[in-house]
This record gives C-alpha cells, sequence and structure tokens, in this order.
C-alpha cells in the first residue's frame, strides 16, 4: 500500500579516506569554497592555485591541475588544498552533513526524508541531537530519526529511538507526538501488537496543538483497529481523515481505499465498497489500478 525504497549509499573513496579525515575534509571545503559564495570546483582551484616561495635561481611557480609533474604537485600543494579534494570526492559519493544549527540540521533531515534520500537524513538529524540545548530539542531530533529508520522497515532502530525520545520529561506535544507515532506503527507494523499500537496512538491523539499529525495517526490507528477485529472502529477513525482541514488528498485516498477494503472483505458489504472506492480514484487518479484490481474481485 505504502512501497518504501531502498537506499543505497555509494561507496566512499578509500584512498584518500586515511590521508584526509572526514572532518579536516568538510571543514576545507567550508573554508576554501562555501563561505566565499564559490562552487565546489572554483573552491579547489582556489586552493590549489597555490604560490611557491622560489628557491635561488628560480622565478615563481604556480601548481594547478594538469601540471605535468605529479609528484611535484603531491609534494607541494597546500595540505589543505588536499582535504579539500577529498571533501569533493566525498561530497560526490556519499552524503555528507552540512548544517551548522539545531533548527538547520532539522530542516535539512526533513527535505532528504521527502526525498527519501534517508542516509543524508539520518546525519542531519544525529547531528541536530548533538547541536541540541535541552532534552526537548534532542527527543524531537530521536523522533525525526526513528520517523527514518521506519521508512527503512528497520524497526528495531526506530523503537529504540522513540522509547529514547519518551523518556525524556516534559515533552513538548510535537515531539512527543512524532515519538508515539513511530512507536505506534513499530506496534502495529513488525510486533503486531494491534492492542499496545491501539493504545499508543490513542495517547498521541490526545495531545494538543498537533492537528497537523492526526490525519497519519489516524490512519495507523484504524489501521490496528481493523487487524484486531474492531471493524466498525477502524470505519470511524478512517473517515475522520477527509474531515481534517488540511489534510492532502493523497492521505484522504488512502483512507477512503481502507475504507472500501474494510467494506468489501471484512464487512462484505460491496456497495459501500464500490462507493469508497469511486472517492479513492477522484481524489487519487493514480490508484485507479489497485481500485480496478479490488473492483474485479466483486461479483
Amino acid at each position: 500500500m505504502d512501497p518504501r525504497e531502498n537506499h543505497r549509499q555509494a561507496p566512499r573513496h578509500a584512498a584518500l579516506r586515511g590521508f584526509c579525515p572526514a572532518e579536516d575534509a568538510r571543514g576545507a571545503l567550508r573554508k576554501y569554497a562555501l563561505p566565499v559564495g564559490l562552487s565546489a570546483r572554483d573552491g579547489i582551484l582556489g586552493a590549489m592555485n597555490t604560490t611557491r616561495k622560489p628557491a635561488v635561481g628560480q622565478g615563481s611557480r604556480r601548481f594547478l591541475f594538469g601540471t605535468p609533474n605529479k609528484n611535484a604537485l603531491v609534494a607541494k600543494v597546500r595540505p589543505a588544498a588536499i582535504c579539500l579534494v577529498a571533501a569533493i570526492l566525498a561530497l560526490s559519493a556519499a552524503p555528507v552533513q552540512a548544517a551548522d544549527t539545531y533548527d538547520a540540521s532539522l530542516k535539512a533531515g526533513d527535505e532528504h526524508r521527502v526525498k527519501k534520500e534517508y542516509e543524508p537524513a539520518l546525519a542531519e538529524y544525529v547531528a541536530a541531537f548533538g547541536l541540541s540545548s535541552n532534552d526537548g530539542m534532542k527527543a524531537l531530533a530521536l523522533g525525526k530519526k526513528g520517523g527514518v529508520y521506519l521508512d527503512q522497515k528497520n524497526y528495531s532502530a526506530a523503537k529504540q529511538a522513540a522509547q529514547e525520545a519518551l523518556e525524556y520529561k516534559g515533552l513538548a506535544p510535537v515531539a512527543k507526538v512524532i515519538a508515539l507515532q513511530v512507536l505506534g506503527d513499530c506496534q502495529l507494523k513488525d510486533e503486531k501488537d494491534y492492542v499496545g499500537a491501539i493504545d499508543t496512538l490513542e495517547q498521541a491523539l490526545l495531545l494538543q496543538g498537533v492537528d497537523w499529525a492526526q490525519p497519519s495517526v489516524n490512519l495507523s490507528l484504524g489501521d490496528s483497529y481493523r487487524l484486531s477485529g474492531k471493524f466498525d472502529k477502524a470505519l470511524e477513525t478512517y473517515q475522520k481523515i477527509p474531515a481534517v482541514a488540511g489534510a492532502s488528498n493523497g492521505i484522504k485516498s488512502i483512507a477512503w481505499l481502507n475504507i472500501g477494503l474494510t467494506y468489501q472483505y471484512n464487512l462484505r458489504d460491496d456497495a459501500q465498497a464500490k462507493a469508497a472506492y469511486k472517492k479513492v480514484v477522484e481524489l487519487n487518479p493514480g490508484l485507479k489500478a489497485e481500485v480496478d484490481e479490488h473492483l474485479s474481485r466483486i461479483p
């Protein structure tokens, strides 16, 4: 219903890994390229284009890419320039956390997660945790980190992150609702603990000021009710989602799809199922093929 793509991290350039640690490479990149608004290529050329004090009988000489004597290039170029080369190569092969503040790291992590770039998203949330100045900020970063693990179907890591977040006291609703939803989804999808999931997700719905989370929480709660055999409660929960102001057509269409599935396969009410499926296609034509498959099974 909601397939997730696997993210494969590109291999790092091992030849430069021992010469220049990742931290030094990032620092070189920030020093020579990013602070002055240069491109990565310009930053490299600026660092490599280094004048060497001439020896007796020699004129000044500049070392650039393309110098015929490669040994002389490596020996005479400033070490920071090599670190910068390593930085660019590393950035081309693997995600690097670049945000320098808590809020910037959270925002960057969210942007990566939307694009299903899970490894850089995790790097940003880990960085945000390190930049946190209080327990509430740490819990929020942990909850978001757990959400990425959930996307990757790494349920044990997701649950651990959510539980660690919930151990902090006096959490703001936004941090608590994220952690509770991650925990509830782990109970639902991995442990098949539908009773536990219902309890966890109902706690999330009691929080104030997090109306934006209600559609996704209710979707998981409805699934928990349906899979535990409480079909009327499942329908009641799913039907709340389209009524939420600001809910996207995407999540509304999934809610109506689940309503249709409940009517068709659990309550054996084909007329209600057809009505629900019609709304699915109106909201999201991309689900028509799936809807048609279910309709083909109705006599």
